[in-house]
């Protein structure tokens, strides 16, 4: 894509035993702008005298705790890739941005992000005659349902149509006997397979349809986005940044 790279960069990793993890360690292991300086795991965490530019986390929301901590006290800017965080956790990210610069995001793919855009667009030219759901499918693997993106996408929905995420979401209509609302965004996860990562927004009106998609085949792109994310971090001075606002502007 045309990036400089003006330096190499010393990465601490945090979540190293991960999918994601792996595929940032294979990624860098043959790039000579990036060097894995530390790694931590739940088993093991950073060497207290380590030397590095930036922190990467693909973690639990347990490790990321402590990451958070150990990258505010060195000042270090900090990529999160875990998802599934608490309100109080969430809360601790924000204090910890006022003194150094955070990249927060549900998925690292710039594809996924551009999709999160223009489905947020189209919900909103489209109007609530077209109705909203979302489909993902990952690996066998996967444990959560739906996926961090599914959710982020959601809300880029909800906030596209003015509508409250909480009570527009439906995740089952098993037991929901009444006809689908205009102000439903429902979820639908599938799991099987070796799938690295799909996601869906349709938009369903009467006659036609509007499908965006969005497929990853390697996870060496969420391994680049997280990189491309350290190193446009480390020209910030503090504050939280979403992913595709730091590098889809």
């Amino acid at each position: 894509m045309g990036y400089a790279w003006p330096m190499s960069i010393e990465v601490l990793l945090s979540g190293a035993t991960g999918t994601i993890g792996r595929a940032l360690i294979a990624f860098m292991d043959g790039e000579e702008h990036y060097r894995l300086a530390g790694t931590a795991s739940r088993d093991r965490f950073f060497e207290p005298d380590v030397d590095a530019d930036v922190v990467i986390d693909f973690s639990h929301p347990s490790l990321l705790e402590k990451t958070l901590a150990f990258a505010h006290r060195r000042r270090l800017p900090l990529v999160i890739g875990t998802t599934g965080l608490s309100a109080e956790l969430a809360g601790h990210i924000k204090q910890a941005a006022a003194d150094i610069p955070i990249c927060q995001a549900a998925n690292f793919s710039i594809g996924v992000n551009l999709l999160m855009r223009l489905a947020g667009q189209a919900a909103a030219i489209l109007g609530e005659d077209f109705d909203l759901e979302i489909t993902e499918v990952h690996h066998r693997r996967k444990i959560d349902a739906p996926s961090g993106t599914a959710l982020a996408l959601g809300a880029t929905l909800a906030k596209a149509r003015g509508l409250d995420i909480d009570e527009a979401s439906v995740f089952d209509r098993t037991r929901h006997r009444i006809p689908r609302s205009k102000h439903e965004i429902g979820y639908q996860s599938i799991r099987g397979g070796d799938v690295v990562g799909e996601h869906t927004v349709h938009l369903l009106g009467d006659g036609e349809r509007l499908e965006l998609t969005h497929r990853a085949s390697r996870r060496e792109v969420f391994a680049q986005g997280a990189l491309l994310a350290a190193r446009k971090l480390m020209q910030r001075s503090a504050g939280l940044v979403d992913f595709a606002d730091l590098v889809l502007d």
